[in-house]
Formats: C-alpha cells, sequence, structure tokens
C-alpha cells in the first residue's frame, strides 16, 4: 500500500509558482521567507499582506523521509551546482526549498511592464533585495490593490476599466480616497511625487466613466442621490419576450410613418425585411423568412437590390429603401460610436416613378429586346392623376367633365386632357388605353361610381391587355380649384433673390419660372398639403431630392407668364395638376415639370384619335392572341429605344395635318431612293447611339452616373458635328433639311460640358477625380490636399518604422482592404513595441498598425469622406446645369425623329409598299391592298383587294359571304391602311388615294364584360352608341356582324337601322353582316350611297348532295347567296353524322320558308287582284301590296331562299 504524502508537501506541489528568468536587480538580506513544510495552508485571504509582515510558520520537525536526504539544487544563474552538506536537519533540508518572494510587478499602460528579478542562494536563507524606489513604487501599488473593488481585469482600455471601477464605487455609496492609508503606508506628500502620472490617469478615467454614465444610464434622483436599481426606464418588450434592438427600433420607427411601404433596411452588405414585410417578400421573391428575435426577418443581397425592386413593383406595391447614412469613418469621428448606424429612408419607388435604370444599353433594340411571340410591348410607365365634377342629367354621374395630367418620369413627357363623358365612360377609357399607365392617381371621395367601376376593372387587367396589375394610389384630400392654382403658382415662382444666391449665374435678374422649391420654401407655403400625399420633410433628405435649386418651366419666361399659362388651363386640369405635382415631389422626381415644352394636350387639330376598341380591334399596340407586340402594328425595328417611343406615338396619333403628312412620306421616299453621302452619315448617326431623352431626363432628376453622363455627352458632341452648319438645302425633302440644320445647334454647348470631365475617370465612375479643371470645384480640390499631406506623414513615418525595425526596405502592406500595415515576421516580433496594435497574422509575418498610422489613417479616412460628399454635390451641380439646356432634349428628339423614317422606309422597301396620295375630298381608293401584319405572318401571298369610297362609288359598302371566307381581315386592312398613311408611313397597295380621316371606329367581334355587369349584346349596343354620337363625314366606320347578339328579328331590325343612319352622315362605311334582306333592301333605297359586296367562293355539287366550297378570299362586287355555316363547321371538326343532320334541317327550314312565301305571295296576289277588281279599296293599300309582292319575287329571283 502506498504511503499517504505529508499534506505539506502535497500543498506544495500543487502550488503554481511565478517563472524566473531574468538577472536579478538587487537582493535583500532581510527577505521573508516562504515555509513549505507546516500544515496545509491557511485559507486565501481576500487582501494581501503588508510587504513588510514576516507570518511565522510552524515547522515540521518530522525528518524520517529518504526524500529529504538527497541534495537540492537551488535556482541560481550559474551553471555550476552548489554542493549542499550531508549532515543537515530537517528544516535545513527544507531549506534549499525555499522559495524567493517575488515582487509584484507595477501595471503600466501597456499591460506587460513587470519588473524583472533574478533570485540566487547563498549559505544562508535565499532573499530578495529591494532598492527604497523600488519598495516606495511596490508599497504605491500594493495600496491600489487593497482599495474597493480591487483591480479590474483589461478588457479594452485601461482608462475605461478604471472609469468602471470608480463608477462601481460610487454606485455603492463607498467614498474612495486618493490613498488608503495603512501599516507601513508612505506619506501622502511622497506618494504624490511617486504615482503623479497615475493619479491624473485615474481621474481622467472617473470623467470618461461619468460622461459615459450621464449619456447612456437609465437614471432617476431620489432626494438629489441615484438610487441603484429603482427608476431605470422600463424597455418595451416584444412578442418573443425580448426588448427591441436598435436596429428594430430603427425600423418600427419608419414603418410608423410609411405604413404602405415595403420597407428594406440597409444592414451590412444586405437588405432586410422585417415583420409583415419580410412575408410578402418571401411570397412573391420566392426567399426565406425566418423568425429573428421579434420580427420575421428576410434578407437579399446588396447588388441584387433593384432586380428585385422591379420585380415588386411591377406586383404594385410601393417600395422604400433605408439606408445607412454614416460611414464607419464619420461613426468613429462622431459622438455615436458606441449606437448603430444611423439610418434614414432614402428612396422610394412605385412601377411609375422607377427611373434607376441607365439609359446606356440601347444601341441597338433588335439585339437588346428581340421581338419574339409573346414578348409584352414597351411600358410607358405612366402616372395618371384623374378628378372629375358632375354634369347633371338623369343622375348625378350620368354625364361627368374628367380632367386628366399623365406625366412619364422617364422621358419627362406631360399630357393632359379635360373632357365630357358619358355613362359608359368610353372617351375615359379610350384615353387610358393609349396612355397605358402603371399607376394612377385617384381622389378618394369624390369618384363617381360608373367612373371607380371603368377605373378598377382596368386597372385589374382585365382590359388594359397585360396581366400586370396598376397600382392605385388613393389621395385622401384634393385641394379645390382657388388653393391649387395658389400652391402651382408658389411651385413656379421664386424669389429673384434666392436664386441667384443658389446659382452663381443668370446676373441679369432674368427671373425663370420655378417648378421646383426647396423644402424650406415648400413648408411656408400657405395651402395645406393633402393628407394621401407623404409631405416631404416627414422623409429624410426628402427623398434623395436631386436638385435644390429653382428649375424654369421655359427658358425666358417669367413668373407672370407662368401664372397666365396656368390661367389658360381649364380648372380641372388645374386640380390634376396639383395632385400630379405634389406626388411627384415626394420622390424628389418634380423636375419632370420644368419645361413648357414637355406639357402636351392629348387631343389637338393636328392628331388623330384612335378609340379604345380601334385599338383593341385593328392589333394596334399588341395582337389579341397573347397581348404581345408580336403581330401588331407597333411591330416595327427601330434602332434606338427612343426612336421606339416616338413610333408608338406616331401610330397612336394619326396625323391630320396635309402638309404634315406630305413631308414624312416625301422624306421617307428619299430615303428609299437616294444613297447619298450625307444619307449614309444620317444612318451611321443611329449607330451605337444610348437613350438621349431618357439619359437627359435622369440628369434633369440627378440620378446619372458619371459614366452614364460621359456616354450622352460624348454621344450629343458626335450628334453637333456630324454636319457642318449650312442653310443650304441637302435633300430634297424638308422635314430631312430641318433636322439637319438642328443637329448642329447644340455642338457648342456640348462641348463645353464635355471638355469639363475627365472621361476616363468618367467611365470608372470617379466622382472626385472627373473634373479637368481643379478649381471648377475648389472644395474638392481642398480635400485631397488634405488626402494627400495625410498621405505624406504616413510615408514620412514609415522611414521611422524602418530604423525602429531595422529593415531599410520596409513597405506599407494591403491587406483584405486594410491599408498601412507594417508586416513583421514572426522571429522578430520580440523587437515590436508595445504600443503596436495587432490587426492580423499568418504562420510566418504579424501585420501591425503603429498609433502614428492608426492616427493619421483616421484622419485620412474622415478627409476622403468629405472628399466623397463635396464630389456628389459638384456632381449633382453640374447635371444641374446640363438640365438647365433645354435644347439637348429638343435636338434628342430629332435623333427619335431621323430613326421612325429610317424604320418606316425599312420595312416599305422590303415589302413593296407603295406611296398614299393625299387629297381635299374625302375619299379613298385602294388597289391591290393587303393586310400589314398578315403578310408578314404568313408564307402564303396575301390575295389582295380593289375597293372605291366616293360620291360617284357610294360611301357605305356592305360586305356579305361565307364564314372563313376573310371578311374580317379585309375590312381591317381598309382600316388599317388609312391609319398607316396618316402616321406618314407608305402603305400596303399597289396605289392608295385618300383624303385625310379625322377618326377610324370600329366595332368588331362579340364578348361580354362581366365585370362591368354587361352582356355580349349589350356590349354591341354601347359600341355602336359611342360610334354613333361622334361619327362625321370624315369618319372610317366599320361594322362587323352587328345585331347577332339577339333573335334574328330584332337583330335584323337593329342593323338594318343602324345602317340607314349611318349612310345618311355620308361618313365610309364597312358593314359585315349575315342578313342578305337588309343588305339588298337598303341598296334597293339608297343605290347612290349603299351597295353590296361580297367575298368570293366556288360551290362544287358532290355526288352524295353536299356542295364543297372553295374560298378564293377575293372582294368582289355583288350580294352572297347564303353564309354556308354547315361547311365551316365541317372545317372546324364536327362529326359527319352531326353535319347531316344539320344539313338535311337546314334544307326542310329552307324549303319551308320558301313554301311559306309563296303561299303568301298567292294570297297577297289574289287580295291583290280582287281589290283591283272591285276598286273599293284604297290606293296606299294596294300599293303596299304590291311592294311586298315585288319584294317576295326579287328574293325568289336571287335565291336568298
Amino acid at each position: 500500500m502506498t504511503p499517504k504524502a505529508q499534506p505539506s508537501l502535497h500543498s506544495f506541489f500543487k502550488r503554481k509558482t511565478p517563472p524566473l528568468s531574468s538577472p536579478i536587480k538587487g537582493i535583500d538580506d532581510d527577505g521573508s521567507i516562504i515555509d513549505l513544510t507546516g500544515s496545509p495552508p491557511a485559507k486565501k485571504s481576500k487582501t494581501l499582506p503588508s510587504p513588510q509582515e514576516n507570518t511565522a510558520k510552524t515547522s515540521v520537525t518530522q525528518s524520517t523521509s529518504s526524500y529529504f536526504s538527497k541534495p537540492a539544487r537551488p535556482p541560481s544563474n550559474s551553471s555550476t551546482p552548489i554542493p549542499i552538506p550531508a549532515s543537515t536537519s530537517t528544516s535545513a533540508t527544507l531549506e534549499t526549498y525555499r522559495l524567493p518572494k517575488a515582487k509584484v510587478p507595477l501595471f503600466t499602460q501597456s499591460g506587460m511592464a513587470f519588473d524583472v528579478y533574478t533570485v540566487t542562494t547563498e549559505a544562508g536563507p535565499s532573499a530578495i533585495a529591494r532598492s527604497s524606489e523600488q519598495q516606495r513604487r511596490h508599497e504605491a501599488w500594493q495600496d491600489r490593490v487593497l482599495s474597493n473593488g480591487g483591480i479590474i481585469r483589461r478588457r479594452r482600455s485601461l482608462a475605461l476599466d478604471e472609469a468602471a471601477a470608480a463608477e462601481l464605487r460610487r454606485g455603492m455609496g463607498v467614498d474612495t480616497p486618493d490613498v488608503e492609508s495603512g501599516t507601513n503606508t508612505p506619506a501622502a506628500e511622497e506618494l504624490e511625487e511617486v504615482d503623479l502620472e497615475d493619479e491624473s490617469r485615474r481621474k481622467a478615467a472617473e470623467g470618461v466613466g461619468s460622461k459615459l454614465a450621464a449619456k447612456y444610464a437609465s437614471k432617476i434622483s431620489d432626494g438629489g442621490r441615484t438610487t441603484k436599481g429603482k427608476g431605470k426606464k422600463k424597455e418595451e418588450v416584444g412578442p418573443s419576450g425580448q426588448t427591441y434592438t436598435p436596429l428594430e427600433k430603427q425600423f418600427m420607427e419608419v414603418k410608423e410613418k410609411n405604413q404602405d411601404v415595403l420597407l428594406l433596411m440597409e444592414v451590412g452588405y444586405k437588405y432586410k425585411f422585417h415583420g409583415e414585410d419580410a412575408k410578402i417578400a418571401a411570397k412573391e421573391l420566392g426567399i426565406v423568412a425566418f423568425p429573428s428575435r421579434n420580427f420575421y426577418v428576410a434578407s437579399i443581397p446588396t447588388h441584387r437590390l433593384h432586380i428585385h425592386v422591379k420585380k415588386l413593383i411591377s406586383l404594385g406595391y410601393k417600395v422604400g429603401v433605408i439606408s445607412q447614412t454614416e460611414t464607419a469613418a464619420l461613426k468613429k469621428a462622431g459622438d455615436n460610436r458606441n449606437a448603430p448606424f444611423t439610418r434614414e429612408l432614402t428612396h422610394l419607388f412605385t412601377a411609375a416613378t422607377y427611373v434607376e435604370d441607365p439609359s446606356l444599353p440601347s444601341s441597338s433594340t433588335l439585339l437588346d429586346d428581340p421581338i419574339m411571340p409573346g414578348s409584352a410591348p414597351p411600358p410607358t410607365n405612366a402616372l395618371v392623376a384623374i378628378v372629375e365634377q358632375g354634369m347633371g342629367g338623369m343622375s348625378y354621374d350620368e354625364r361627368v367633365k374628367i380632367a386628366i395630367v399623365s406625366v412619364v418620369p422617364g422621358t419627362g413627357e406631360v399630357v393632359w386632357d379635360e373632357f365630357d363623358d358619358s355613362q359608359v365612360r368610353s372617351e375615359l377609357e379610350t384615353r387610358l388605353i393609349h396612355l397605358q399607365p402603371a399607376e394612377l392617381l385617384l381622389p378618394k371621395d369624390r369618384m363617381s361610381k360608373a367612373t371607380e367601376k371603368v377605373l378598377r376593372h382596368y386597372a385589374g387587367g382585365t382590359s388594359n391587355g397585360s396581366g400586370n396589375t396598376i397600382r392605385t394610389e388613393m389621395i385622401e384630400q384634393i385641394l379645390p380649384y382657388d388653393q391649387a392654382f395658389d400652391y402651382l403658382t408658389q411651385f413656379y415662382s421664386v424669389e429673384p433673390s434666392a436664386r441667384l444666391s443658389k446659382t452663381e449665374k443668370k446676373q441679369n435678374g432674368n427671373d425663370h419660372i420655378d417648378l421646383t422649391l426647396s423644402d424650406d420654401e415648400d413648408r411656408e407655403m400657405d395651402v395645406d398639403v393633402p393628407k394621401g400625399h407623404p409631405k416631404s420633410d416627414d422623409i429624410p433628405n426628402g427623398i434623395d431630392t436631386p436638385d435644390k435649386d429653382g428649375t424654369d418651366l421655359a427658358a425666358g419666361l417669367d413668373s407672370s407668364e407662368a401664372v397666365l399659362a396656368l390661367v389658360d388651363f381649364p380648372k380641372q386640369v388645374v386640380v390634376a395638376l396639383s395632385v400630379a405635382v405634389q406626388y411627384m415631389k415626394t420622390f424628389g422626381l418634380q423636375n419632370a415639370f420644368k419645361h413648357r415644352s414637355s406639357f402636351a394636350k392629348f387631343i389637338n387639330r393636328a392628331h388623330m384619335l384612335l378609340s379604345s376598341n380601334t385599338l383593341v380591334n385593328l392589333e394596334i399596340y399588341r395582337n389579341q392572341d397573347d397581348g404581345s407586340i408580336y403581330g401588331s402594328l407597333l411591330w416595327r425595328d427601330c434602332k434606338t429605344r427612343m426612336g421606339r417611343r416616338l413610333l408608338r406615338e406616331w401610330i397612336g396619333r394619326p396625323l391630320l395635318d396635309i402638309s404634315a403628312l406630305r413631308a414624312r412620306t416625301d422624306a421617307i421616299e428619299e430615303i428609299i431612293e437616294t444613297n447619298t453621302y450625307y444619307m449614309e452619315k444620317l444612318r451611321s448617326l443611329l449607330v451605337n447611339m444610348p437613350d438621349l431623352v431618357k439619359g437627359l431626363t435622369r440628369i434633369q432628376y440627378g440620378k446619372a452616373t458619371p459614366t452614364e453622363m460621359a456616354t450622352i455627352l460624348i454621344a450629343l458632341v458626335r450628334i453637333g458635328s456630324e454636319f457642318k452648319p449650312t442653310q443650304e438645302p441637302i435633300f430634297k425633302s424638308s422635314l430631312l433639311n430641318t433636322i439637319l440644320h438642328t443637329l448642329p445647334t447644340i455642338e457648342q454647348t456640348a462641348k463645353t460640358f464635355l471638355e469639363s470631365v475627365n472621361v476616363k475617370s468618367a467611365r470608372e465612375n470617379d466622382e472626385g477625380n472627373l473634373w479637368n479643371d481643379p478649381d471648377k470645384y475648389p472644395d474638392i480640390q481642398d480635400a485631397k490636399d488634405c488626402i494627400s499631406i495625410c498621405e505624406s506623414e504616413l510615408d514620412q513615418h514609415l522611414k521611422e518604422i524602418r530604423k525602429l525595425v531595422k529593415r531599410p526596405t520596409m513597405n506599407y502592406v494591403t491587406v483584405a482592404g486594410i491599408e498601412y500595415l507594417v508586416e513583421v515576421p514572426v522571429r522578430d516580433a520580440k523587437s515590436v513595441p508595445a504600443k503596436w496594435v495587432k490587426i492580423s497574422a499568418t504562420k510566418s509575418v504579424n501585420r501591425y498598425h503603429t498609433p502614428e498610422v492608426l492616427r493619421i489613417n483616421k484622419e485620412r479616412e474622415q478627409h476622403k469622406e468629405t472628399l466623397n460628399a463635396v464630389s456628389k454635390e459638384a456632381f449633382k451641380s453640374f447635371q444641374s446645369d446640363i438640365s438647365d439646356h433645354h435644347e439637348l432634349v429638343v435636338v434628342s428628339k430629332q435623333v427619335a425623329v431621323i430613326d421612325c423614317l429610317m424604320s418606316l422606309a425599312q420595312v416599305a422597301a422590303a415589302s413593296g409598299y407603295c406611296k398614299p396620295k393625299f387629297v381635299k375630298e374625302p375619299e379613298l381608293r385602294i388597289r391591290s391592298g393587303r393586310h400589314p401584319m398578315v403578310e408578314m405572318l404568313r408564307d402564303e401571298a396575301y390575295v389582295s383587294f380593289d375597293i372605291d369610297f366616293s360620291e360617284k362609288d357610294g360611301t357605305s359598302k356592305v360586305i356579305t359571304g361565307p364564314n372563313m371566307a376573310g371578311k374580317s381581315s379585309c375590312v381591317r386592312a381598309v382600316a388599317l391602311i388609312v391609319c398607316m398613311a396618316q402616321i406618314g408611313s407608305y402603305v400596303p397597295a399597289s396605289s392608295v388615294t385618300l383624303g385625310v380621316h379625322d377618326a377610324v371606329q370600329t366595332r368588331m367581334g362579340a364578348s361580354d364584360d362581366i365585370g362591368r355587369g354587361k352582356s355580349t349584346f349589350m356590349v354591341e349596343l354601347s359600341e355602336t352608341s359611342d360610334i354613333l354620337r361622334t361619327i362625321t363625314p370624315r369618319t372610317l366606320v366599320i361594322l362587323d356582324e352587328l345585331g347577332r347578339g339577339t333573335s334574328t328579328y330584332d337583330g335584323v331590325a337593329i342593323a338594318y337601322a343602324t345602317l340607314a343612319h349611318v349612310a345618311g352622315t355620308g361618313c365610309n362605311t364597312l358593314f359585315v353582316t349575315h342578313y342578305p334582306m337588309v343588305a339588298e333592301q337598303l341598296a334597293r333605297e339608297k343605290p347612290d350611297q349603299i351597295s353590296n359586296w361580297h367575298m368570293a367562293f366556288d360551290e362544287i355539287k358532290l355526288p352524295d348532295g353536299s356542295a364543297e366550297i372553295t374560298f378564293l378570299y377575293k372582294l368582289t362586287h355583288g350580294l352572297a347567296e347564303a353564309s354556308f355555316g354547315v361547311w365551316c363547321a365541317r372545317l372546324a371538326g364536327l362529326p359527319k353524322s352531326l353535319l347531316d343532320t344539320a344539313q338535311l334541317r337546314a334544307d326542310y327550314l329552307k324549303h319551308e320558308t320558301k313554301l311559306r312565301l309563296l303561299n303568301s305571295l298567292t294570297k297577297r296576289t289574289g287580295k291583290l287582284s280582287k281589290d283591283l277588281r272591285s276598286g273599293e279599296s284604297q290606293v296606299g293599300e294596294v300599293l303596299k301590296n304590291v311592294r311586298m309582292l315585288d319584294r317576295g319575287l326579287k328574293m325568289i329571283e336571287n335565291r336568298q331562299i
């Protein structure tokens, strides 16, 4: 059995002693000896004993162990062992294991300032000697250790730790003496002299602690004293049972002011959704939402922000972005270094107000956006404000006066109109189809039920031709006319002194009309902003408002002329314009109303209005199959995006001015027939041309990037310098000559702006080095000079570092974005000063920042932040200067005109179109006409047609014929030829002569409108009613199978009456019907106005008695004998047994009807003979019977029965 070890030895070997490895500093002969042979040591005291106290230890007198008879080697710095006498007692033997008492090191700022000692052994007991200076320092340190609270372990900073300790003592109500008196404690004066530095540091630390406590501690004073644990502010607890974090509080604060906004918060390298927003984002974006503390959270990476934003706004959401408004450098220098990053709502987006897409990728729309089946038409992204006023009638809202203001933020185009509308609101629907809004601004309470029904039906996506839901913003309060007028007057006006103080130009005091006001000026208005609009001061920084300066409605106009311009607007339009301006200001896009040249009336005398039914039936903007642009009239190849937008405007608003039409057709003719040097230069101008209109609009908002701005300026210089200024005509076309004379007018302006820009820096989006002239913006140069000074100081400090580490070739290194690192090999790490801060390390090297590098680099980062701020401000100012030159936009639109003319010429040359001839008379003559889209979609040749409308040939054509024979295609082709001719385009025919038509009205197809409570027949009659109210002798009217939605007799009666009424107006009419009796009767009644036509076919009788029909698709003069509906059913693939039954039933009904007619004719003939023999009947009755008899005989003769 193993004997028990002695308790004293057991305690000795468990004890840890500090290592001793340095040379001696002194030896104290009176040093105390630690006795390890007594009983187990007593429990360790909480306070350290006085350094002069010598506690006697009870010695162990037993000496039976042979272990202690072995010689022991005391610690020594000598390699020679010291012999121990053989005859020694147990106490003498243990003397060799007696440990020296190490001096408590003085705790300095670096945390490593230990005085080092070496212990030697002499013949007597080991001892440590101290000098008097060392003894005083040791006692002073001992007093600090014994003070209340002891020493707190250092975590970050000694000053903060000592401050926390002092605050803890004060919180416990214990007074902290400067020096605690005790046994063998030096005098106060002596300690003051010794520890003066430590005392000053302690007082400074306590001051820091007091400030921190006053700022962050929650205390309630009780009689002038702070009570511990009482009076603390109770923090709100969230759903998870935990308190809200500062980040969650920031989100809640912004969300409270923007309840209808889907918010993304920038957190590090992600954007996060919170709460219900996270659930919505997870559903719409296909990302994960998970609970985190008190909210559901979903996140997206920062580089995917705009991809997800565009998807959300396309679904009808309003999206806000909460960004960090301070950087790390500013945070370190600020007062909130221990608080979260400051975050504010900086951007708001909706489908209409999203203008963040750059205008650069637009050199070739055929390559960028290929037009394929199913591809959606280009969106207009229009924002439409609508207000209405009742005009009475059978009910308050039967007839209303409606005003609209439409603005396209991407291009700055503003369209306005005021019109009267009927109960069905067809005029409103027509304008919505034309404008294709992405967002509607509607009054919350002042809207009639009929208008609400139309808007709700349209915004739901069922009638707008697209599946996208249109976003609707309800405005709680609409300003009355007087307040709206005052608001716009002040919006367009600014004090001359204010303008001159903001802009250092316009020295002549020319008061330009201001469209945008600063936030301060806006708050000074007497007009209250409606509750439905968020105020600009509710959102920090005005939602990234690009320009706080005033902007001009039109250069050269003063405020009085602006007021006169507003007076010319109808009252309801002024109200709608105030709604649009107020709403756009919340997005920082009020500059869209900057120039009066951007305003246009929806309807004017120079353009034809195509109704909503016409746009849909003729497939002007999109086809009827899948709603895409493929196969529509807009299916044309333009080289630029601005050209495509202009072509859409041309197609939707045909011209009424013959001179303008001839100018376009002459230009297209010259483009097709000539191939001169100047024409090739004109074509090459479109190659790699950016979207200038959109780019200049983004510059107007102050949202362009340096790369985008430089590209726009280079393109403008290229446009201005392509042709030299000359007054001599270069082309035969007056339109092309006008364009060529306009292009060089911007050369000098564009060059001036481009020469100010460093293109290389602009390509890199380097706003700090963007300007060639450093004196253009002095603040930028000042910030650069400060940065250069800091970098020079860092270079000078590098020389000192090289001397210190004795490495002459050392240079700073940059690792992971951290600059000015001092890299030292691990083997030399001992030579690194203690004050250096270790940043990172590898297996072979350590990387440090010296205190001087930290100081200088901090200052450098602050100057870089200053440079970034002044650079952004200078760039916005430069963009504002560009936007003042509206002639750049005007010339850019001329490039779009060139693109449209080139596109129309290309299609005309490739498809064999002809140049239309315009005459003054309201006539229409088409030779070899074709359908423009059908012939491009089909491989087979289109069967052409000839048709004439004139006083000689009649103005109304009734077209009959079999089903599937091509009646609808023919009448659509006629309407499309008229529309294309009045666009100024060539047309698909061998020759076309026409007078200018003021409208093209169509009623085609059969469909109900359940959403608005209309049956199929009701829809037919409603559309017909709208046409009959608006037709004139110069209107082209197309009515396809009117009256088929009701019984035969009612349908025939309505078709007869409608055709008779339309023919009486003298307008060109195409009336498609399956009621031959209507066509025949009206043709006999009005032979000079109405003529019968049909689509030709061949009928071949088969041996079994059935007939085989061959469609010839040729428009032929005359009346069709039958519609051959059973044959159409055979083409549709109905079963043969069903077809046989249907044919037998048709033959039976035809035979029975013929017998009834013959019986009726026999009776009427007998009655007529009897009346003539008797002579008693009235003459009128006799003539009526004669007419009925004649009509029946003619029907039998024409084999209609």
